[in-house]
């Protein structure tokens, strides 16, 4: 399972690094406030995934499970206070493209924590 979950966040990084790069993205059509269930069911196949991998091994991933947190606050955020989600997304501060940039970065280094989780914990 965790090469699985692994595997979708090399994909997604993948993705969403590739689309950047091209000129069309991914990022941003997310990012758009009619896209939310796009959003939300990217998120809870994250969420059910890394669940599976921490309801389900001995002894507990904390790799995992703490990166499963991350995704669980951006949900509950994004549910409880869409508002102040998409006003933080489109202030004018927001350099979109160190977003993009780092926003494929960190779901890559997800897949390498996940990855190598499995080699910390035996």
């Amino acid at each position: 399972m965790i090469y699985i979950l692994s595997s979708f966040y090399f994909l997604y990084g993948f993705v969403l690094f590739y689309t950047y790069i091209k000129g069309y993205s991914l990022l941003r059509y997310l990012l758009k406030r009619k896209n939310i269930n796009a959003v939300l069911t990217i998120e809870l196949i994250f969420i059910i995934l890394s669940s599976l991998i921490v309801f389900t091994s001995q002894p507990l991933n904390w790799i995992v499970a703490l990166i499963m947190f991350t995704h669980l606050i951006g949900v509950g955020w994004l549910i409880s206070n869409p508002d102040s989600y998409y006003a933080m997304i489109h202030e004018n501060s927001t350099d979109m493209d160190s977003l993009e940039t780092a926003s494929a970065m960190i779901v890559l280094g997800y897949g390498v924590f996940v990855y190598s989780s499995k080699f910390f914990l035996g």
